[in-house]
């Protein structure tokens, strides 16, 4: 067991570096990464700057709770705001099992901080409903 949680931590630390990697090459040029580097960005497991990210895992190590098919509407000095799919894995019969559920959401990035990386959001409040009932979970995004 200990040796899945170990290859499950390596996968979602390896899927955030090639995000990182693979958004470096989709068409960002040294003229426009100054403008985004100026923009709010929400900081990846990796401390790595995201701006609009369209998929973003949050628990860091566990890659149980992700974020995915993210379309940003909103993303300001304020706040961000978006729909998607909220991920979780059920961990039935044990994490390692990868029995995911995926929820229709909506996100709310929010609440300013300044860091060495720049301004990012502290926080991520994700809406979705559960067996019919709406329901709410606030992550606190790294920095912590």
């Amino acid at each position: 067991m200990k040796s899945s949680i170990r290859v499950r931590a390596t996968t979602a630390v390896i899927t955030g570096i090639l995000f990182s990697v693979g958004s470096l090459s989709l068409g960002q040029t040294s003229a426009n990464a100054s403008t985004v580097s100026h923009e709010v960005a929400m900081l990846g497991c990796l401390s790595q700057r995201m701006v609009r990210p369209a998929s973003y895992i949050l628990g860091c190590g566990s890659g149980t709770y992700v974020i995915t098919n993210v379309h940003w509407t909103t993303w300001n000095s304020t706040n961000a705001r978006g729909t998607g799919k909220y991920v979780l894995n059920t961990c039935t019969s044990t994490c390692s099992d990868d029995n995911n559920v995926a929820y229709p959401a909506t996100f709310n990035a929010h609440g300013i901080r300044s860091t060495t990386s720049g301004m990012v959001y502290q926080s991520l409040t994700i809406t979705y409903l559960k067996a019919g009932h709406r329901t709410s979970v606030t992550w606190a995004l790294p920095p912590f």
